[in-house]
């Protein structure tokens, strides 16, 4: 049995350190298998990811028989689950819909960017973590959801125009009534509401942490803006221009890499007898992959420990790739489908946030506060202790 920890993901790394980077352990009557290295994470879900595609039964998912409609759940060879990916993949998250619903991305942005500059006027200061939050939710989806109710399907049958993704929604209900129930499309809501506004937000306020802690890196990422988009104030990043910022997309990377959202992802089950790496792992045990301790691994990254963003520049490592390095979306075919999604939010969020403003830590009176980069444990991993920070406007 574990150990009283609040921090299983470090537990397990330490573990793996004395054990090696595949183990087993009994989680009382559970045979769990954890793994803790790139090269297994690869062959286990990249090779075997047949045997690997089903999440382990746990009684938090069964409770509302989310295991039965999620997608996450849901085996990769089960029919539900190849419709709601189809779903995902044609109209949620396609390129097509999210170029639509830029324009509500933008506003949200906009409606940020006021607020951090009544904060910068009044040198108050800004509680990243909750600010984040907030604007990833309201990216995703509109804050009055009554009123969008009532008014959404004249607007896209009038005009073929999506809002956000509850637009899009609304419209598969209508469309999918023979192939997909509305339990199911609740259940996909559920997913998107889980995935979409913790782990952006959570990556968002550990990249502005980590930046604060490395002012010659935010010097860096702030020179890079400069050259593209100019020092003009008024002039707002959109997401075309994310491409052109490579190191800002560098330190995306970086973030993801030592403060993955889900540490630990959620974990799977053996769908058969398989021997990976002269291990037999048997059917029905319970696999854990230690997204935390792959993204330290020193057999794969130098000084795994420190914040080098530059370490992806020029590189290839990309998180749809099957050269894999990274596993903070999960991998194979169950890989996270959102991604193009969640890494365009976090750059357009966090580049604006360093165009046009310095920042400082708070430290007025009883509310004055050092960095401290401590986590907390749960199914998404967030600072400890939220990041208060005052904007200070750039001079053009």
């Amino acid at each position: 049995l574990l150990p009283n920890t609040t921090k299983p993901h470090k537990y397990f790394t330490e573990l793996a350190k004395t054990h090696g980077p595949l183990m087993s352990l009994k989680l009382g009557s559970i045979t769990a298998f954890v793994v803790s290295n790139t090269t297994l994470a690869q062959q286990v879900l990249l090779k075997n990811h047949d045997v690997f595609s089903t999440l382990y039964d746990l009684d938090a998912i069964q409770a509302h028989d989310h295991e039965k409609f999620s997608i996450g759940p849901l085996p990769a060879s089960s029919p539900k689950w190849k419709v709601l990916r189809k779903i995902y993949n044609t109209r949620l998250l396609s390129d097509k819909m999210l170029e639509q619903m830029q324009n509500h991305r933008y506003r949200e942005l906009e409606k940020l960017l006021c607020y951090v500059k009544e904060c910068s006027q009044a040198n108050i200061f800004v509680d990243v973590g909750q600010t984040v939050y907030d604007v990833s939710f309201n990216m995703l989806f509109d804050e009055i959801v009554d009123m969008r109710l009532k008014s959404r399907k004249d607007q896209v049958q009038r005009l073929g125009l999506y809002n956000d993704l509850l637009d899009v929604i609304f419209d598969v209900m209508e469309e999918q009534r023979d192939n997909i129930s509305q339990d199911q499309l609740h259940h996909l809501l559920l997913d998107l509401l889980g995935a979409g506004k913790d782990t952006t937000s959570k990556t968002m306020e550990w990249a502005m942490a980590e930046l604060l802690r490395n002012p010659i890196i935010l010097r860096k990422l702030q020179e890079e803006i400069d050259g593209v988009m100019g020092k003009d104030n008024s002039t707002t990043i959109l997401e075309s221009h994310i491409s052109k910022l490579p190191y800002l997309q560098a330190i995306v990377k970086e973030t993801l890499r030592l403060h993955p959202s889900a540490p630990l992802l959620l974990p799977r089950k053996v769908e058969k007898d398989v021997e990976i790496d002269g291990f037999q792992l048997s059917k029905g045990a319970m696999l854990i992959i230690n997204a935390w301790a792959i993204g330290r691994d020193p057999k794969t990254w130098f000084d795994p420990d420190s914040f080098i963003p530059d370490r992806f520049l020029g590189s290839e490592v990309s998180m749809q790739s099957q050269f894999n390095k990274l596993f903070t979306f999960g991998g194979g075919k169950k890989i996270c489908p959102g991604i193009s999604l969640a890494t365009n939010m976090i750059s357009l969020v966090l580049g604006n946030l360093i165009k046009s403003y310095d920042w400082k830590l708070d430290d007025v009176g009883e509310l004055k506060q050092v960095l401290d980069m401590d986590d907390y444990y749960g199914i998404t991993i967030k600072k400890a202790k939220s990041l208060r920070a005052i904007p200070i406007k750039r001079s053009s």
